[in-house]
This record gives C-alpha cells, structure tokens and sequence, in this order.
C-alpha cells in the first residue's frame, strides 16, 4: 500500500541518517576534539573515581598517545570519521581474581558509546584464551602484557561471531600476538564474494571451530552430522567447552555466536546474545571521553549539560536506550523525516537548533541535538534494564532470533542444561551479570507462547519502546531481506 511505502522510505532515511550525517556535519563545520591537556585533565579524574573498583586505568598523561588505531591500516570498518581514526582508551578488569580479565574500550557513533569487551582466560595448562578482540592499541597491548607476565603467553584468540564490529579486529590482533593460534566461528562470510580466509584480513593458519565440542554431541542448533572429529577440536575445549548457535542465514548474511563455559570459575562467556545494562555509567567511557556522558544528559536542546555524576548517570541511561531501541518511545524527534529530500532538509536544520547553550555546544558535533526526551524515559530505562537481568538486545529479538524459535531454544536449554554457570560475562555493557541457567533461559522468553520463571521473569519488553524496530523489521522482510519471524512456540 502507498501507507507501507512511506513507512518504508521513512525507514530507510532514518537508517541512512548516521552515515550521512558524517558528512553534513563535516560540512558545517564540527569542532575539533579538545587538547591532550583536557583529555588528560578527563581521563585523571576518571581514573581516581575507578581506583576503588580495582581497574587498572592508564596514566593519562602517557596513554595520550597510544590509543589510536588507524582507519586507513585497519580496515573499511571505523566508528570516527572517514579517515580519522577516533582515540580508544583501555580499561582493565579483572572479573576473577588470577583467572579472567575484561579489557574494555568503546564503539558508537554521535556519542551514543558503549563498551565493548575482549576477555582474557587463564588456561589451565598454561597461557591466555582470548575471547573476542578488541582493537590491539599499543595501550590495550600493554595492559595485556602485565597480565602475561604473570598469567602466561596468549597462546589463543577466538573470534565467536560472524558480527562485523567483532571480526573487525581479529585478524590484527593475531597479527600482534603471532604465535598464537586463531580460531574463528565457522561461518565467516564476506559480500559480494564469499572469500578464503586469508582474503577476509585473517593470517595464515586461521582455523574454523568445528561446529560441535566433542564428537558425536550436538552442539546447540549449529552442528554438523556426525560431530566433528576428536582431532579438530581445540586443546582448550576440555576446560572450555562450548556451544554454537547458527548459522541463521538470511539472503544477504548470517548470525552465528559462541558460548563458552569455563569450568573453573563457573563463567559463561557470550557475544551478543544477551547483555546486563547497568544503572551507574561504565568507567571505560568516563575515561574515553566524559563528553559522551554529558552530551547525553540533557532533555531539550535548551539545557545546560552539566559536568556532575548525576548528569553523568542520566547521560548513560538515555545512551542505553539509544543503543539498544534506536527510537525509544520517550524520544520525540523535533522534525522527523519523512522519506522525502525536504523531510531532510527539514531534519538537517531542526537537529541543530539555535537555544543550544554555548558550553553544550562546545562539547562537539557543532551543537547537533535533533530530539527531545519525554518525562517518562526513566520508566522506560528501567523496563528496559529488568533489575540487570540478562537482557537480549531488542533489535536480535525483533529481526534475528524470532526466525528459527525452536533452534534457538533448543541451544538455550542445552547451554543452560551442560554449563553450570553463576555469572555471564557478555561482549557489551555490564560484566559480570550475576546470573545461574534459569535467569538465562528467562531471557529468551520473547520467544515462548507461554513464559517461563513466573513473577518477576523477564518477560516482554513495552510494545511502544520495541515499535521502531518492528516497523524497521517489517520493512526489511517486505524488501526480502529477512524472512518473516515465525510464531512463538
């Protein structure tokens, strides 16, 4: 119907927003970055907040020049501008003492940051398993180093994912620590043309993880038949045994993830699958770039972004719902496009409005604030973060998950079934979540007829604040994109 087409080319401008946004903005004139010293001035105070949660945050006065990471070098994949690549700082965790790490950086665009997670285990018979890289700066590179020293060599990464922000790493941090084997998900793909590995940006020697952890065994939806010979699997599968989702293969792409269970210290390990949003902001971005945080902590263009913890806190719960919505329904957008080019010369000129305060816009992208937030964002935060539950993130809910219900929890009652765990450690947002297999299996209730868990389970999401994404999602079935979701079983 001619409705369906212009929510449909609504869709799309809206989606299309952020990448042209780049280039409007370099246009019109974005402010540089501040000087090291303010930078240096941020990451201090960050780092005294941080010293009694035992993080090891870098001096910031040293760190100032070892957090880049090259575009140009490192890949067509980049979350600053075209070309300039953004600084990455690194903080390190550790979740269990002499036995895991966390090193967290950030990813995001218009300030929308989140930290995204590489975890180091120690191996019982000896050195590091990496799990999900993250960029190798020479800080990130350091911090891993002490860890080394004590802990042993890294003598294993693992990329458990086909996720671009995720695999976009890999390959240069094997680069950066050679004598360590790469084990890859298995079902790598690139578009156009499906390519070898080696042409995918991974060395020489990278190996697929065979889809099931022992032979014989299923392996949560993604096994082969017959299971994969003893030979194949990896010599740390006996500690860390795991299981593979997927792939679950559309016409252009796939999802695929692997769990990991280390026996020791109880540990699930998870990419995207689900994710704990905490209340309190994540030092990682305090330390990246406190302007994030700030930025955020406004409800109208008008408002002064004020540099206390308070607003800090505000400034990451409305972060949360942008990263995890896209468009929540408290979030009125002042002029919002309507498929149109005048929509978006509407857009354009609305999202920069002349009642910015000068010190808010001093904090960068030239002032841009094209939305306001409605009183009722903190209920919405708090429906969304489910007492820090195990959350699957709304949009693998809405377009992935929903394709292949009986699969998907087939895997989770098999993870939840093998992997006694009491804490998840995810790639995103909180770590660790304090969390056993039944507030795992509660998670994936969005695709149960009937819940599981009772009162106090999480159960569905607000139906408005999921409305962006099931108008996105039934756009992108209507283009053939996606299949249609299946019924909830």
């Amino acid at each position: 119907s001619d409705s369906d087409c212009c929510s449909t080319a609504d869709l799309a401008m809206r989606a299309a927003l952020a990448s042209l946004l780049l280039a409007c903005c370099l246009v019109a004139g974005l402010r540089s970055p501040p000087p090291a010293t303010v930078l240096r001035r941020d990451a201090l105070a960050a780092a005294t907040a941080a010293v009694a949660a035992g993080s090891v945050l870098p001096d910031a006065a040293e760190a100032a020049g070892d957090r880049g990471y090259s575009a140009v070098l490192g890949g067509p994949f980049e979350f600053g501008f075209p070309l300039a690549a953004p600084k990455r700082a690194t903080v390190r965790r550790e979740l269990v003492p002499g036995r895991i790490w966390s090193f967290e950086q950030v990813q995001g665009l218009i300030y929308v940051h989140v930290p995204v997670r590489m975890t180091a285990v120690k191996l019982d018979a000896g050195g590091l398993l990496l799990y999900s890289a993250v960029a190798p700066t020479e800080e990130c590179l350091r911090l891993l180093a002490e860890v080394e020293a004590t802990a042993g060599a890294v003598r294993h990464i693992l990329l458990p994912t086909v996720a671009l922000e995720h695999k976009y790493f890999a390959g240069a941090f094997a680069d950066a620590r050679p004598d360590a084997q790469l084990w890859v998900a298995s079902a790598q793909y690139s578009f156009p043309l499906d390519l070898p590995l080696d042409l995918q940006g991974f060395p020489r020697g990278t190996k697929r993880l065979p889809d099931e952890m022992a032979p014989g065994r299923q392996g949560g939806g993604g096994a082969a038949e017959g299971g994969a010979d003893a030979s194949d699997r990896p010599e740390w599968a006996e500690q860390l045994p795991y299981k593979v989702l997927g792939p679950i293969a559309e016409s252009v792409g796939a999802f695929q993830e692997v769990v990991l269970f280390d026996r020791p210290t109880g540990t699930l390990l998870v990419t995207d699958l689900v994710v704990g949003v905490p209340t309190a902001p994540p030092e990682v971005l305090r330390v990246n770039d406190d302007r994030a945080l700030r930025f955020h902590s406004r409800d109208s263009p008008a408002e002064e972004a004020v540099a206390t913890d308070e607003a800090r806190a505000i400034g990451w719960k409305k972060i949360c719902l942008f990263a995890l919505y896209f468009q929540s329904s408290p979030l009125a957008v002042a002029s919002p496009p309507d498929g149109s080019p005048a929509g978006a010369v509407r857009f354009f000129r609305s999202a920069f409005p002349a009642e910015v305060p000068a010190e808010a816009r001093a904090l960068g992208w030239n002032g841009f604030i094209a939305w306001s937030w409605k009183p009722d964002w903190r209920d919405a935060f708090e429906a969304l973060r489910g007492g820090g539950s195990p959350l699957v993130p709304p949009i693998i809910q809405v377009a992935i998950l929903n394709r292949e219900p009986r699969r998907v929890l087939e895997f989770v009652r098999a993870v939840g079934a093998e992997f006694a765990f009491t804490q998840i450690v995810p790639c995103h947002f909180d770590a660790p979540v304090s969390a056993t297999p039944k507030e795992w299996s509660e998670a994936f209730n969005f695709l149960r007829a009937s819940p599981v868990g009772g009162p106090g389970a999480r159960g569905d999401l607000p139906a408005a604040d999921l409305a962006f994404l099931r108008a996105f999602e039934a756009g992108l079935v209507r283009a053939g994109t996606i299949r249609r979701a299946a019924p909830r079983v």
